[in-house]
């Protein structure tokens, strides 16, 4: 149920309008919720409009359903609601779906932390044994009554998805104020970890460095002279070694293809023909920047490689070929792999990032997941392309003539400049040698190419996944990595072929046979498993005591682990009324289950009892009041621990 607050439901129902319009236009400009930047402004919008949506009580996901009314009201202005409706209803409802998995339980920890009572009760608590996540409601402890500590919003914004400003309106309508201070000092922290665990460089250089021209598509060694060199350190205080020339025929890692790499072989009179080793190509302002490989940089020195005078050098650059034309291959199927995704999944799968390197591709797309037989089918379609070998060419046209084609792929909200190329797979060549753009794929692409689709070979999809909600990945790889990949396939078949017993052709019944075989075997197990537990009960039940009042078993049953506990608990509990708290040992590790009966859980609690005895042997473990399981690793003390549940009752 909703509010009843005239002014709250007023509220709600504004705010709800405002951001299901800024969501769709959004969303229709190429922007996707997410974790940074744009798009987590963009989540953050949404979950507010979704807490608000509870004002009304909704728990359900019911924004998407607002886009159909949106579009009937707005497109006249705004006619990209006609044509991304689908694809805007269906991030929406993921990311609903997403966030109302957990908004309940983070709103439920919300409420118990401010609730006095609930404090009250907490204090109470703490004088003995603080609850654990498992049998209580998570708290933060706060010694401010009236503020929400940095803690609890940090744990709202890192477990549950509520950003920041959400906790602070939630804690606004209970008149409370968040210890902001607090969550910043902890957010400073998890970026420093994230950081600490960032690989890549990132490469800044303060100076203005000289334009250097990429003569790259059409040739892959070339002459050029040297304008400087440049020492950087790294974040994480590695000192890298650079290289800037005039020209240069090494691509530079952007819009998802990687940096070239090859050899720089420099003439001068001190180092008349020394050779550099280039690990990577990146792109500052205009310049390229060529890498050293770092451990040839001492040698380069003692030859006279660096600092001095290079107005009059001249140099030889030569790109490595064969990597370069496998990320060739990989960025060219990437194009395909696009237009396959249209024609299979949807014309409104669009594409949110891409990496492009010599040994694999991934592709992002807006999309539900993809069914088996979609990826199978995109992946025939790409292979059907390749077999054709469709002319690929490219074409640079002033940016106005082509923003406005639907067949022209691009991304929406990107900035391009007055001129932009265009890559074209398929179609014609008009009369100044140049693509027609009339093929059946075009996109807005300043990478390298294959000139032909043959040249790619053969592509293969290697996994097909999600990585927000909405958003899909899709791993691949072509040519000869495909290959490889096809003959690790073959021999990984023959090798289980081998192990089962099997001819190839019959693998797959083989399989069958044996997985119906297990499951007989695992049934019959499990039978038998209960008929020891049962009868294990029946023993114990000659066992039972009276302690201060409160019937029980304790009992330490050996060389068991704690599925075998549980199963004897679960048939003692139709049998006998009271307390129950069973130990066993089974390879290296202790087990503890405890079950109260519902008439005595007033008395005692079973996830008091395993809170209490776990750690005695060097464990933990908690639960509800009728049940709780635990272990720990000292079994030597399992009987100590028995007899620490012993007393708890007397």
């Amino acid at each position: 149920s909703g509010s009843d607050d005239p002014i709250a439901l007023d509220i709600a129902f504004r705010v709800i309008a405002d951001h299901i319009r800024t969501l769709s236009f959004a969303i229709a400009d190429g922007i996707q919720p997410g974790n940074t930047d744009r798009n987590y402004v963009l989540r953050r919008i949404l979950r507010r409009a979704v807490r608000y949506g509870r004002t009304l009580g909704f728990h359900e996901p019911f924004l998407y359903k607002l886009v159909d009314v949106l579009k009937e009201k707005m497109s006249a202005v705004f006619p990209e609601l006609i044509t991304w409706k689908r694809s805007i209803e269906t991030t929406i409802r993921l990311e609903e779906e997403a966030f109302n998995k957990t908004l309940d339980r983070g709103i439920q920890i919300f409420n118990n932390h401010i609730n006095m009572d609930v404090l009250h009760s907490l204090e109470q608590v703490e004088q003995h044994d603080p609850p654990t996540i498992a049998d209580q409601p998570f708290y933060v402890a706060n010694p401010d009554r009236d503020k929400i500590s940095g803690e609890l919003a940090f744990l709202l914004y890192d477990t549950y998805g509520f950003p920041l400003d959400l906790t602070e309106l939630m804690a606004r309508e209970r008149e409370f104020t968040v210890d902001t201070a607090g969550f910043e000092k902890l957010m400073e922290q998890q970026r420093a970890r994230a950081r600490a665990a960032q690989k890549k460089s990132v490469i800044e250089v303060k100076r203005y460095l000289p334009p250097t021209k990429f003569v790259g598509f059409d040739q892959l060694e070339s002459e050029c002279s040297v304008e400087g060199f440049e020492s950087i350190t790294t974040k994480d205080g590695r000192r890298e070694e650079y290289v800037i020339v005039n020209q240069s025929p090494f691509y530079a890692e952007m819009g998802g293809q990687v940096g070239d790499t090859g050899l720089l072989e420099r003439h001068n009179h001190l180092c008349k023909g020394v050779v550099a080793r280039i690990v990577d190509t990146v792109k500052q302002g205009e310049s390229f920047l060529l890498k050293i490989d770092p451990t040839q940089v001492d040698q380069l020195r003692n030859q006279e490689f660096f600092g001095h005078d290079v107005s009059k050098d001249r140099a030889i650059l030569r790109v490595d070929r064969r990597r370069r034309e496998a990320v060739q291959r990989h960025h060219t199927v990437t194009h395909l792999l696009h237009w396959a995704l249209h024609e299979v999944v949807s014309k409104e799968a669009s594409q949110k990032g891409s990496f492009v390197g010599p040994d694999k591709l991934t592709f992002d797309f807006n999309s539900a997941a993809l069914t088996p037989a979609q990826v199978a089918d995109v992946e025939k379609l790409v292979n059907e392309r390749i077999v054709e070998n469709a002319r690929v060419g490219w074409t640079e046209v002033p940016y106005a003539e082509v923003k406005s084609r639907k067949d022209v792929m691009q991304f929406f909200g990107d900035k391009y400049g007055d001129a932009v190329r265009v890559v074209q797979i398929g179609g014609h060549i008009d009369g100044n040698g140049r693509p027609a753009l009339d093929g059946y794929s075009m996109e807005l692409c300043g990478g390298t190419h294959t000139r032909a689709t043959g040249e790619i070979g053969l592509f293969r999809i290697v996994a097909e996944s999600a990585i927000a909600a909405g958003v899909r990945r899709i791993e691949a790889v072509a040519g000869l990595t495909a290959y490889d990949v096809m003959r690790h396939d073959r021999e990984l078949i023959k090798t289980v072929a081998g192990k089962v017993s099997s001819p190839v052709h019959d693998l797959d019944k083989k399989i069958e046979s044996l997985l119906a075989h297990q499951k007989e075997l695992e049934k019959s197990l499990k039978a038998a498993q209960q008929r020891e537990a049962s009868n294990a009960a029946s023993g114990l039940l000659a066992h039972a005591a009276t302690i201060a009042g409160t019937p029980a078993i304790i009992h330490n049953l050996g060389g068991v682990d704690g599925d075998f506990l549980q199963t004897v608990a679960d048939s003692l509990k139709g049998r006998f009324a009271g307390v129950i708290v069973l130990g066993g040992a089974a390879n290296g590790a202790v087990a503890l289950v405890a079950a109260v009966s519902p008439e005595f859980t007033a008395k005692i609690q079973a996830g008091k009892i395993i809170q209490t005895i776990a750690p005695i042997v060097g464990g933990k473990g908690g639960g509800k009041p009728d049940h709780a399981r635990g272990g720990g690793k000292d079994a030597a003390k399992l009987d100590e621990a028995l007899a620490k549940a012993r007393s708890l009752l007397g």
